[in-house]
């Protein structure tokens, strides 16, 4: 039984860890470049275990999602994100959110609320012109004491797309 309390903390730093970084796809609008820097950190409560739903938010802005060569302001693209890789265990899941909406010409709208991320793309917002650091945030949830203990390889893709 005491084993059991370690594999899911365990599970979840792994994933804290190994999602600390992005990966980038290759782009499907051509000139336009998406980079992602930082990496995600993720705050220690010792409350985890008593909510009815544990769950975890990364720092708001640990992670910085950048927009650039849009060309002029009315350039219009949209972000997506999905996860590639090794599934995760039964029952975790992830989201994704911008927190903010950074700095640069033109526009952004979309995606300040939770988006979940699978393994299709899912848009998580859209804007016109070069965006500079759009901070992120990710929450990771479901996991339990139950959650098998693993070395999980799994990777965020953040494409972006024109939207026109």
């Amino acid at each position: 039984m005491r084993t059991e309390r370690w594999k899911a903390p365990a599970v979840f730093l792994f994933l804290c860890f190994f999602l600390s970084g992005a990966v980038l796809s290759p782009l499907a609008a051509e000139g336009l470049d998406v980079i992602v820097s930082g990496s995600w950190r993720f705050p220690l409560r010792d409350s985890f275990w008593s909510s009815p739903g544990p769950s975890v938010q990364s720092m708001p802005g640990s992670a910085a999602l950048s927009v650039v060569n849009a060309g002029n302001t009315r350039e219009q693209w949209g972000i997506e994100v999905k996860i590639q890789g090794v599934p995760l265990p039964e029952g975790v899941r992830l989201w994704v959110r911008r927190s903010g909406s950074g700095h640069g010409a033109g526009w952004i709208r979309s995606g300040l609320g939770f988006v979940p991320v699978g393994e299709s793309p899912v848009l998580l917002f859209s804007g016109t012109g070069d965006r500079m650091r759009v901070p992120l945030q990710l929450r990771i949830g479901g996991i339990t004491p139950r959650t098998p203990g693993a070395t999980i390889r799994t990777s965020l893709i953040f494409t972006v797309v024109r939207t026109r």
